[in-house]
């Protein structure tokens, strides 16, 4: 699980973004592991068409309170990326929701795959 969490680190580096976020956490997962209803590469040009890129790079590494209480309370990846998929605080659940994905058939893949 923590490989994940370092991958998500490096989506935040690559991005130029000054957190790392439960978008940062579903790029990761996407990349590692893939998933029948959603797309690496068009979720990662969503989430910069929607947040963008910053100028400079972050020199730290900082989780949002919502990964950061997921990362504390999760026993597994399968715990994360559901909790991800049915928190509608997390950016990543509303940035699925702004691209139009089918949530409830991503979600019933997860579950239905061992990771």
């Amino acid at each position: 699980m923590d490989e994940l969490f370092v991958m998500a680190e490096n989506e935040m580096f690559e991005l130029k973004h000054p957190y790392v976020g439960t978008e940062h956490f579903l790029l990761a997962f996407l990349k590692k592991y893939g998933c029948k209803y959603l797309d690496y590469t068009e979720f990662k040009e969503h989430v910069i068409k929607v947040i963008g890129n910053s100028y400079k790079k972050s020199e730290m590494i900082l989780y949002t309170p919502i990964l950061r209480r997921i990362r504390n309370e999760c026993n597994n990846i399968y715990e994360c990326i559901l909790r991800i998929l049915t928190d509608d605080d997390s950016i990543a659940y509303n940035l699925l929701l702004s691209m139009g994905a089918d949530i409830e058939a991503i979600y019933l893949n997860i579950i239905n795959t061992n990771y």
